[in-house]
């Protein structure tokens, strides 16, 4: 474990004054290891990365939300670091803050690091507050969000996409699984749901059946890259803010694939190497991977959980 946390404070150049300490000590508590070195621990039943502790839970749970907040979910790898982006620059028409990172705008609320804010900080941040989240509909930031006045926002993605990034994204990543299995046996566990985030058909549909409430906005990734300038006027509408042709343009510029990965503000520098956190960004990279054999298990799999859901993706 003391490598992990090695690795941890060499893969991360940020550091917080007084709090080394603390994050030590919350990596150590009950973490759980699984085969091939994959680390997670246990909350309220879901596997949660070890960053993910259960003081920042419940902090993230009983925190009061405001009209104005926004909180973006998705399960892991599924468009939330460019949704976020679009968010930020929708919120602040066109303008990012010059002394942040788009990771730092942000507020990830259940997590140990890289900005842990205290309840007392994140009360103290002016409205609009973002709040980031991969946690299932029955663990949101906020409690239940129905009866919440913030306003929620899902992006999902196709699962075959979801799990080929997610296993590259998690090998020999020692402050996310660290795990350093092949890609058959991680194909394994995301078809059990036994990943990070758990089952991602649960984590799904327990947003998709909530996607009527007025609080709620349901997104594809997919629609996102296909039909940028009206997805996008659903989430301007949808949170209230206007949106000119000439903003449209500058937001789809600034959040291309290329300008992120290459923009220090918004391509995780800060953690990782652009390339190594962007890996692809399309739709169909799945067919590099899977096999004949893992197709069609995967295929009856989605066939059997998705039948009845009417939810559907454009996996090809």
């Amino acid at each position: 474990m003391d490598k992990v946390m090695n690795e941890i404070q060499s893969t991360t150049t940020v550091k917080i004054a007084g709090y080394e300490d603390q994050l030590h000590a919350e990596i150590l508590d009950d973490i759980q290891v699984g085969e091939y070195g994959y680390k997670y621990r246990i909350l309220d039943g879901l596997v949660v990365p070890p960053y993910t502790t259960p003081d920042r839970y419940n902090l993230s749970r009983t925190l009061e939300t405001r009209p104005e907040d926004v909180c973006f979910i998705s399960y892991p790898k599924s468009g939330s670091s460019w949704l976020s982006y679009i968010l930020l620059l929708i919120v602040q028409q066109g303008e990012i803050p010059s002394d942040k990172t788009l990771r730092d705008s942000l507020h990830w609320v259940a997590s140990s690091w890289p900005y842990p804010r205290s309840r007392s900080e994140l009360e103290a941040f002016p409205s609009p507050r973002i709040f980031k989240s991969h946690m299932p509909y029955q663990m949101a930031v906020g409690g239940n969000p129905v009866k919440n006045p913030c306003k929620y926002i899902y992006i999902a993605r196709n699962p075959k996409d979801v799990v080929v990034s997610y296993y590259y994204f998690e090998s020999d990543r020692a402050w996310a699984g660290n795990y350093s299995g092949p890609w058959e046996h991680w194909f394994e566990m995301f078809m059990e749901g036994k990943v990070q985030r758990g089952d991602w058909f649960k984590h799904v549909l327990s947003w998709w059946e909530h996607r009527n409430a007025e609080n709620i906005l349901f997104l594809k990734y997919e629609d996102l890259k296909k039909e940028f300038d009206a997805e996008i006027k659903k989430i301007a509408d949808f949170l209230g803010y206007p949106l000119s042709p000439e903003l449209i343009n500058q937001i789809k510029d600034k959040t291309s694939f290329k300008n992120m990965k290459d923009d220090k503000f918004s391509n995780m520098h800060e953690f990782l190497k652009p390339s190594s956190f962007f890996r692809k960004g399309v739709i169909g990279s799945w067919k590099e991977k899977f096999t004949v054999a893992q197709n069609e298990q995967f295929d009856a799999l989605y066939a059997e959980r998705m039948k009845a859901s009417g939810l559907k993706f454009d996996i090809d």
